[in-house]
């Protein structure tokens, strides 16, 4: 689970609390201090950290320079969130990709732990559940009263403008290499069902073949429309049918994914067709978790146009 996610559980509004730290002092057992004391013992940190009075545990590995960020202000930082048993539940530094957030908007932990941060600092931080997702906890890696370890940076404003930049680029990259990676897994499905020369393509790399043309206008992007669909993946797996259900569906052409967009204008009412979406213009490499459609799938819809509404 990503941790913007996470933090959306909870949009706190709080003001930093336990602006006081001191060295810790032995805990009582079978509480969540104990485990955080112990796995500071156990990774031999437990010298190194201090404790704030709200209990959170920090290790300020650098400085940084410049001012402590405040509750509006936005922020770049780059962050590994870990369970006390090293368990990584989620982390910018894999995705390689900084969270930008409004430090007033999450967790009360983080923005006690950013608060003592300056640009350029980095720290490791053990937060009490109390101040991350207590009793209720968030997603299924992180149980109620859970502890949750963060090692935090945080950036200047000009090498998080600088990464922003950079992060950009490389996404237009990969967004290239897989747009041209889906055109030839579409075009050897076509010529595998036999229609690759009658199949026409747009210059997004939608394929496509019309059953049916239809009478009258075609959508545009600021209608609303009924139609039936039929969802698939290459090798045929339904993951969505209007048809199946027995009831058409309706929607304004501007809340949906880019690919429909661009595709249900192509027919006119009463029309069918037959598109073959690449994943860039579907759900891309985040499509809803635990669902059928997978990362970068290319997805096939079957739609007929009854109505312009």
């Amino acid at each position: 689970m990503k941790i913007i996610q996470l933090f959306a559980i909870h949009l706190i509004l709080f003001t930093l609390i336990g602006c006081g730290s001191t060295s810790y002092l032995p805990a009582e057992p079978n509480t969540e201090d104990a485990d955080m004391q112990a796995y500071l013992k156990e990774n031999k940190l437990h010298k190194k950290a201090t404790k704030t009075d709200s209990g959170i545990y920090y290790i300020m590995e650098k400085e940084g320079e410049g001012e402590h960020p405040t509750m509006n202000e936005t922020i770049t930082a780059h962050y590994h969130g870990m369970l006390l048993d090293g368990t990584v539940f989620d982390s910018s530094v894999e995705r390689g990709q900084p969270f930008k957030f409004q430090l007033g908007r999450v967790i009360k932990g983080w923005q006690e732990a950013m608060g003592m941060m300056k640009p350029g600092g980095k720290g490791k931080f053990i937060i009490p559940s109390a101040l991350a997702y207590g009793e209720r906890g968030a997603g299924k890696m992180i149980g109620p009263n859970t502890p949750l370890i963060f090692d935090i940076e945080l950036f200047s404003k000009e090498e998080a403008k600088r990464l922003e930049t950079e992060a950009k680029e490389k996404a237009k990259a990969k967004a290239r290499e897989q747009a041209e990676k889906d055109d030839a897994i579409i075009k050897a499905h076509l010529a595998k069902l036999g229609i690759d020369k009658t199949a026409k393509r747009t210059d997004s790399g939608i394929y496509y073949t019309i059953e049916k043309e239809g009478e009258g206008k075609n959508p545009t992007i600021s209608d609303i429309v009924e139609v039936h669909y039929h969802g698939t993946l290459l090798d045929g797996t339904v993951f969505d049918s209007s048809g199946q259900r027995g009831k058409p569906t309706q929607f304004p052409l501007n809340r949906v994914v880019k690919g429909w967009q661009e595709a249900i204008p192509l027919l006119k009412e009463g029309g069918k067709g037959t598109f073959y979406i690449p994943s860039g213009l579907c759900y891309g490499p985040n499509p809803r978790p635990g669902g059928k459609i997978k990362p970068n799938d290319v997805l096939i819809f079957e739609v007929e146009l009854f109505e312009i509404k």
